[in-house]
Order: structure tokens, then C-alpha cells, then sequence
């Protein structure tokens, strides 16, 4: 089968809504779904992504990004085409179809997969037969029911593991790629003698671990280093096993340690995470943007914690992120809070604004004018993201009392950011398209109006090829690159929702104003041709004539010369 017809099987194969499910929350509006925009980069409030199961397309008006399911995907993952098919080919279950890597870089894939999951059974098996380990556990009340779920082990020895692996068959190369072991001279495993936390991406393969120690020791937790398989900056603990309930709850608890996860998890906040680090990292927002649009950090309750809370509410700045801060104040953190059998409910309940945060956990005394003005500008600028203006007026009261300084010069200041905001913003979202690329765009959403475009373009036999052989039906958009074909096929959906709304009178209208940009932009561009042969040979008769004729033909198409 020809490579564009097993594209096509393909993407007839997805069910649209049931691949954007899986990275955003949609709401169904008519015969379409919308959502907030999931594309990485894209911040807005208001939804203008909206997904079609008619036209099998998912696009966003705001920034322009989507189209059929490949161009979904290319989009959401950052991917490159063959990427994007492979990632198809694994949702529809087509093993046949591979574009991606070559067979033997595919083969090592599969291999370090399949290494990291004979580890995890090994360390799950090593806790079981564990009594003392699993003693432990349950007394710190983690039930076996989440031990299986999270995939909880034991590092017994320092040598069993790697004859193990051995025996599984693996090369030492790729041992050495997984780097659990400090030496692979010794052969000694990294967490020896240190509980397991295996850690998954969002599709379930295992790619790190993380080692706690059971008795007194440093470092309290020892983490895979960065690997192949391995981007702590892009993983969040217990999103493999929470990312339902984040969607149906429409929220996510992000906290610092596995044991926080795994005590929530049990107390039935399945929507939590943790952060492999200090701080929530920009590409763990994006992923987490794709299932909710509300976040609420809950950090441990000491410096560390606050820091990495600070850090955090920066990060999310102007993200479009609902932000609440869940404030510990009877315990050090989530897994003791549950431990000692305190309503979890009520500090999400009382959770605090960045904002309140901010005002509440201030360290300096703000009484020199250097402190307040620091102060000043620090939540100003988090404010400015508020889009609530009962609560943004709340918070410029409570600043200017903090501060004990006039409320007038709160709001002028924050006006100043505020329309600097709004001036940056401006420049950021314009998105450009060739009036070419419009023209195109409104034949393929209004075919019946074909002639009205070949009646009226001033040089049809100027227009891009393309233009012309969709327009006398030569080609359509499948004979286009890739990115060019979805780019239309976006626009050309935008343009229906748009002028759904819109009678035949109104459409005619729009189409003849681009034909009237068309024309001038055609109309300049060969009148200057013209000029500048007269320039060079002032008696050419045949120049002259040419340039009489167009001034003809733009009195006659009302084009201003």
C-alpha cells in the first residue's frame, strides 16, 4: 500500500475525541467539543480549542496549532512526523506500521523498557519475601494494595541483581545504560539496602528509580541520574497512576515527596504528584496543563518547602493556571498530615491565593522604603495573571494595608504592569497567514464559490500553482506537504466556526474583500514590474502598453491606483 493511503487508514483509524481526551478535559458544545487551549505556550482563559468528530480535526483558534490526529500529535508531543505516526500506530494497535527510528535504535527501546521492568519485578519480588521491609511498611500504614500499585521494592543485594540481568540476557551495555549500579566493575547495586520507588513516564514504561533509606543515613533519597529514558525535569511522580482522576476532578495536588503521593493516593486524593526536584519545572506545567488547568502546590512545611512554593508560583506566572497554595500547618508534610489523622479536606478547603501566600508568608518587617518597594513589585506581578477583578481589587486593598501606603499608588503601579502586559501580548499572539493561504482556506471551506474567484482575481495566472489547481480542482490539499495541508485544513475549519453564524450574502462579502487584497497586492506587484522596464527603455511600446492595460483593468476591478 502506497505510504500516503496507510497514513490515511491511519488517522480514519483514531477516534479524534478519545485522542484529545487523553491531553485535555473537553466539554461538549453542539456537535463539537472545546477546551482550553493544551499546546504548550499558548495561555488563555477563555477556551478556544475546539475539536470536531465530523471533520476528525482538533484545532485552536487562538494560536493556530492542530488539525487531523498526526498534526494533533506533532503538535502536543513536539514531534517530528515519524514520531507522530509511530505514536498512531501504538494507540491503534498497528505493530505493522513503524516511520520512526531505524530497527536497531527501535530494538534498543524496546530493550531498556524491558531492562527497567525486570528490575522493578526484582526489587517487588525482594519486598515480598521481605518480612522485616514489609513490617515496616505497614506500620508507617502504606497498604499492600499501594505497594502493588506503585510498584514498591526492596534493594536486597548488591551483586544478586546484576547476575539476575545476566541471566535475562542482557548486554552489559545496556546494564550500564539503566546506571543502577556504582560500579560495574563491583557490580554493586546503588540502593543497596534503600526501599524502591520506581518511576514511570505518562504511558507506564519504568524509566528511574528513586532509593529511600529505612534506617539513619544520608542522602535521606538517592535518585536515577539523568538517563536516555530519564528527564527528571519532565516526570511527575504518580501521574501514570492519578492522570483519570486528575481529568475528572479537574485539579491536581502537586507535592515534594513518593510518600506524600502514595499516603494521598490512599486516602483517596488519586489526583496528586510530586516533583522529582525542588521546584515545578516549565515542562511538568505543560504536561500537567493538558489534563487540568488548576493546580495546587503543597510543599513540605519548612524553608526548603516555601522556597520550592516561591519558585513554583513564578514558574506558573501568566500561564492561564489557576494557583492555590495548600499551607501545612499541623505537620511537616501530606504523608504525616494523614498519619495523624487530620481532615486533608480542610486545608484544601482553605488553600490560599499566590497572592495570600505571598502576603501571609512575608520574612522582612517592610518598614525601610527599599523592603516595600521589592515587596511591591513581587506581587504585582503575579497579580497582573488574575483575571477576577473583585479579587484583584481585594488583593491591591490588602497589599496597600500590609505595605501601610495609599491605595492609589498600589493600582497605579500595577496599572503601569498591566498594559506593559498587555502591549507584550499583543505582539506575542499575532498570527500571520498569506492572503494566498486565506484564499485557499475559504475554497476548500466554500467550494460552491469557485467562480466568484475565478471571475475576480485580477491575475489568476499569478497565484501560487497550488492556489490554481485546487481552484480548477487539478489537485487537492493531499498532494500538499504536510505542514502546509493541516495549516489549511486548520484555517479552513476556523473559517466555518466563524461564519456559522453567517448568511450566503455575508460569506460572498468576506471572500469578495480578501479577492479586493488580493488584487491590490497583484496590482502593485506588476505595475512596479512595469515601471522599472519603462525606466530602462522609455520607448518600449509594448511595456507602455501592458502598463496602459492594467490601469484599465484596475479601473475595472475598482482598484485604487
Amino acid at each position: 500500500m502506497p505510504r500516503l493511503s496507510i497514513i490515511q487508514e491511519l488517522e480514519d483509524s483514531i477516534d479524534i475525541v478519545e485522542l484529545v481526551s487523553k491531553y485535555a478535559k473537553l466539554k461538549k458544545t453542539g456537535a463539537n467539543y472545546k477546551a482550553l487551549c493544551p499546546f504548550p505556550g499558548h495561555n488563555e482563559k477563555t477556551p478556544s480549542f475546539v475539536v470536531s468528530p465530523g471533520k476528525q480535526i482538533a484545532y485552536c483558534f487562538g494560536c493556530h496549532r492542530g488539525g487531523g490526529p498526526l498534526k494533533f500529535i506533532m503538535d502536543i508531543e513536539n514531534c517530528e512526523f515519524k514520531e507522530a505516526v509511530d505514536i498512531l500506530a501504538q494507540i491503534s494497535g498497528r505493530k505493522d506500521i513503524k516511520f520512526g527510528n531505524s530497527k536497531k535504535e527501535i530494538e534498543n527501546e524496546k530493550d531498556i523498557f524491558s531492562l527497567h521492568q525486570d528490575i522493578v519485578n526484582y526489587y517487588k519480588k525482594a519486598l515480598f519475601e521481605n518480612k522485616e521491609i514489609l513490617k515496616y511498611l505497614e506500620e508507617r500504614g502504606m497498604k499492600e494494595e499501594q505497594m502493588k500499585i506503585f510498584n514498591i521494592g526492596f534493594a536486597d543485594s548488591g551483586h544478586n541483581l546484576y547476575r539476575h540481568l545476566e541471566e535475562k540476557n542482557y548486554k552489559e551495555t545496556l546494564i550500564e545504560e539503566a546506571k543502577i549500579f556504582s560500579d560495574l566493575k563491583t557490580r554493586k547495586d546503588k540502593f543497596l539496602g534503600r526501599l524502591i520507588f520506581p518511576i514511570q513516564n505518562l504511558r507506564g514504561d519504568f524509566v528511574g528509580f528513586a532509593g529511600r533509606i529505612i534506617k539513619v543515613g544520608e542522602p535521606k533519597y538517592l535518585n536515577s541520574p539523568a538517563t536516555k529514558i530519564y528527564d527528571k525535569s519532565a516526570i511527575l511522580y504518580g501521574l501514570y497512576q492519578g492522570k483519570k482522576e486528575i481529568i475528572e476532578k479537574d485539579f491536581v495536588i502537586i507535592c515534594e515527596g513518593y510518600m506524600d503521593v502514595i499516603s494521598l493516593h490512599q486516602a483517596g486524593y488519586k489526583n496528586t504528584v510530586c516533583v522529582s526536584g525542588t521546584a515545578l519545572t516549565e515542562k511538568q506545567i505543560e504536561i500537567l496543563k493538558r489534563l487540568t488547568h488548576k493546580f495546587y502546590l503543597c510543599f513540605d512545611n519548612d524553608d526548603a518547602g516555601e522556597k520550592a512554593t516561591r519558585l513554583s508560583i513564578e514558574n506558573l506566572k501568566n500561564k492561564g493556571i489557576e494557583v492555590k497554595i495548600i499551607k501545612l500547618e499541623n505537620g511537616k508534610d501530606p504523608d504525616e498530615i494523614i498519619k495523624n489523622g487530620i481532615n486533608f479536606q480542610e486545608f484544601i478547603d482553605n488553600a490560599l491565593s499566590p497572592i495570600g501566600f505571598l502576603i501571609q508568608n512575608n520574612k522582612t518587617n517592610l518598614k525601610s522604603l527599599e523592603e516595600k518597594k521589592i515587596f511591591l513589585k513581587e506581587v504585582l506581578e503575579v497579580l497582573k495573571s488574575y483575571s477576577d477583578n473583585v479579587e484583584k481589587d481585594f488583593y491591591i486593598k490588602e497589599i496597600a494595608t500590609k505595605l501601610d501606603i495609599n491605595i492609589k499608588i498600589v493600582y497605579d503601579e500595577f496599572n503601569k504592569l498591566r498594559f506593559k502586559k498587555e502591549e507584550g501580548n499583543d505582539a506575542i499572539n499575532s498570527q500571520n497567514y498569506s492572503y494566498e493561504q486565506v484564499a485557499i482556506a475559504y475554497i476548500l471551506a466554500y467550494p460552491q464559490y469557485k467562480n466568484i474567484w475565478q471571475e475576480k482575481i485580477l491575475f489568476l495566472h499569478k497565484m501560487p500553482p497550488s492556489f490554481s489547481q485546487i481552484l480548477t480542482n487539478e489537485k487537492n490539499t493531499e498532494s500538499l506537504p504536510l505542514e502546509e495541508k493541516e495549516l489549511l485544513r486548520g484555517l479552513s475549519f476556523e473559517i466555518e466556526e466563524k461564519n456559522k453564524n453567517s448568511n450566503e450574502e455575508m460569506i460572498i462579502n468576506s471572500i469578495e474583500k480578501i479577492i479586493e487584497k488580493i488584487n491590490i497586492s497583484l496590482f502593485k506587484e506588476e505595475s512596479s514590474r512595469l515601471k522599472s522596464l519603462m525606466q530602462k527603455d522609455k520607448n518600449d511600446i509594448n511595456t507602455l502598453t501592458q502598463y496602459n492595460e492594467l490601469l484599465i483593468k484596475a479601473k475595472k476591478y475598482k482598484i485604487k491606483t
